[in-house]
Order: C-alpha cells, then structure tokens, then sequence
C-alpha cells in the first residue's frame, strides 16, 4: 500500500467531497498509475486531456506510476503575457 497527496492548483475543478484543495490520500494499490488515481477521485476522463500533472516537481504523463510519498499538483496551461 502507498499513500500520496494531491494538491489542485488554479481553477482546477475538485471532485473531492470535502472540497479540499490538498488530500492525503492513503492505502493506495501499489501499481496504480496516475491516470487510475484521477479517475477514482472523480475527474471525468474527458477531462484529463486538458490537465497537466506535476509530480515531485516535474511534469509527468498520465501513465505515471504512482511510488509511496509522491506529491503531485494538478493545474491547467496557462497563457497569455505580452502582446
């Protein structure tokens, strides 16, 4: 078993029902991957196109096997800047 915490970072849509923004989530499957973890939360899977997943401060694909103790942040691209 493994235990992760996932932070949703900007205007990310929560799925969590206790509408925190940070959860620790603990007793995990050893082999789950990232895309498995997002999905069981509740975001729809039509979503996850869009998402971009940051693990221990790097950016990584949705295929990510989650390890015991991963930090991951969920944000969207942000654009914009000057002309």
């Amino acid at each position: 078993m493994i235990s992760v915490t996932i932070e949703l970072m900007a205007a990310v849509r929560n799925p969590f029902p206790n509408k925190k923004r940070k959860n620790k989530l603990a007793e995990l499957t050893q082999d789950l991957t990232l895309k498995e973890l997002l999905l069981q939360v509740g975001f729809l899977k039509k979503e996850l196109e869009h998402l971009i997943p940051i693990v221990n401060g790097s950016r990584v694909p949705t295929d990510y096997q989650l390890k015991d103790g991963d930090y991951i942040w969920i944000t969207f691209p942000l654009g914009g800047g000057l002309q």
